[in-house]
């Protein structure tokens, strides 16, 4: 019995992405470590950005990914109401999930260290939109190419999001200070 067969094989690639993806969010955090600090409480938006956009996208690959293999959803046609909707529910639970994110770094503003930012509720707001217009058609085209080539989305995608959000969510944030 062959160890590395195929599935070993695509998982740990792309757990080595997913490592290298984590090292290069890491460094964009620490060069810019001066920028998050501005605003009180951005801390504590970081760690649910990355998180959400990690579950998010990894929900909506693996919706993907179980249509293609049921063969509810041809890798052919991606403009079916089934993919529009599942874009769809991605998007707006993006939304709805920073909506909530500002909320709560505000919340904890206000009650512990005894600022008012109102603007840390936009911040979410923003990087989220400018995250999921990057990372879900970047889900959507990368879920199709692997399953056309052969390979097993469910082994690849979730390291892949991991590491492709945690990237795209550290960026979109400081997009946000930048706007704001």
């Amino acid at each position: 019995m062959n160890i590395f067969d195929k599935n070993f094989k695509e998982i740990f690639s792309t757990q080595l992405v997913s490592i290298i993806g984590g090292l290069i969010a890491g460094t964009l955090l620490a060069i810019y470590t001066d920028k998050i600090f501005i605003i009180p409480g951005m801390l504590i938006l970081i760690p649910g950005m990355l998180e959400m956009r990690n579950s998010i996208d990894g929900s909506f690959a693996s919706r993907l990914s179980a249509g293609l293999f049921l063969h509810v959803i041809s890798p052919k046609h991606t403009k079916t109401k089934i993919i529009r909707g599942n874009l769809f529910a991605a998007l707006f639970l993006g939304m709805v999930v920073s909506l909530f994110l500002g909320l709560i770094a505000y919340v904890f503003n206000y009650l512990i260290l005894n600022v008012s930012t109102p603007e840390i509720i936009l911040i979410p707001i923003i990087a989220g939109l400018i995250a999921n217009l990057i990372e879900l058609p970047l889900t959507l085209s990368a879920t199709l190419f692997l399953f056309n080539r052969g390979h097993d989305p469910n082994n690849i995608m979730g390291p892949f999001i991991t590491s492709t959000g945690d990237i795209i969510s550290i960026i979109s944030l400081l997009i946000a200070l930048v706007i704001i």
